[in-house]
């Protein structure tokens, strides 16, 4: 008697003979989905391209250097010195990602590698909730709560009498940071959940450690990611307007004391003075010069990011 095992035969799967004609209602979806593609395009190929044309005319009109290098701005009185706007930019920003990237690509590492995956869903839920509250809740929440803090802490360190108050850089850092923190620490989440399971498998079983796993193995292998993210949170901080307006103090000044003295961005100005400018008027186009400026920002630190991460791949 053979011993060789015979297999139960397995009916091959029926064949649908391709006609190469389209079925009925597929060019419309597919009109559809051409249309909603050159629509997107087309749309933001104008925006971009108005942006540039008015902000062009507004750097004709002002001077390059009277815009970027003046320190004072009273569109009333003709000044357009914009200094003042891109260091508050640049200040609140940067501080934001310093107090929340930081602390929040660490959770995402944490989350990943160490917490159990009962918290790190819980966890990931309450971070969709905080990053879909608006911007002005945000605001309005530090401007009662969090300015008061900052002028006790802000005559603490200065003394009772010095001319400080809760407004200004330092106030306006901390709360962009607790607004950036729950989309960076989701975007490096979603970054290093790529980290492919037998990486992780082989550093434990050559004797590796969590945490020499996780920062020896998951961490440099995500860390473009980890880079978009923190490149976003700084893009998103820099743009931030309602809640950065509330809390900053609205003075179009470089800032006496630079923590803890009132001072402007250029998103904030821009809020404040679009309803006295009036179209085609120098106040109205230097408005658009300083968009492209904050435009421009964004544009350099993509470029920035893939450059940085081309070189890596390198």
């Amino acid at each position: 008697m053979s011993n060789v095992l015979i297999a139960p035969s397995v009916a091959e799967p029926r064949r649908v003979p391709l006609t190469g004609r389209p079925r009925p209602g597929e060019a419309v979806i597919r009109g559809a989905l051409v249309a909603c593609g050159w629509f997107v395009l087309a749309t933001t190929l104008a925006m971009l391209g108005f942006l540039a044309r008015t902000g062009i005319r507004g750097l004709g009109e002002v001077g390059v250097g009277a815009l970027l290098s003046g320190d004072t701005w009273k569109p009333e009185a003709g000044s357009f010195g914009g200094l003042a706007l891109i260091v508050g930019t640049f200040a609140t920003a940067l501080g934001a990602i310093a107090l929340g990237a930081g602390p929040a690509v660490l959770a995402a590492v944490w989350l990943t590698e160490f917490a159990g995956e009962s918290v790190a869903r819980g966890y990931r839920r309450v971070m969709e909730i905080a990053s879909a509250v608006p911007s002005v809740v945000y605001g309005w929440l530090a401007l009662v709560y969090l300015v008061p803090i900052f002028e006790k802490l802000a005559h603490a360190i200065r003394g009772d009498d010095a001319p400080v108050t809760g407004e200004g850089i330092a106030a306006s850092a901390f709360l962009l940071a607790v607004m950036i923190a729950p989309t960076v620490l989701l975007l490096s989440l979603d970054a290093l959940s790529r980290v492919p399971r037998p990486l992780r498998d082989a550093s434990a079983a050559l004797g590796a450690s969590p945490w020499q796993t996780a920062f020896s193995v998951s961490v440099p292998y995500g860390w473009r990611g980890l880079l978009v993210a923190t490149f976003f949170g700084f893009a998103r901080a820099a743009g931030e307007t309602m809640a950065v307006q509330m809390v900053i103090g609205g003075a179009r000044r470089l800032p006496r004391d630079f923590f803890f003295s009132p001072t402007t961005t250029i998103s904030a100005q821009i809020v404040m003075d679009m309803q006295e400018a009036r179209p085609g008027t120098p106040e109205n186009d230097v408005l658009y010069s300083m968009a492209l400026v904050l435009l421009s920002v964004s544009v350099v630190v993509v470029l920035v990011t893939r450059a940085m991460a081309r070189g890596q791949a390198r």
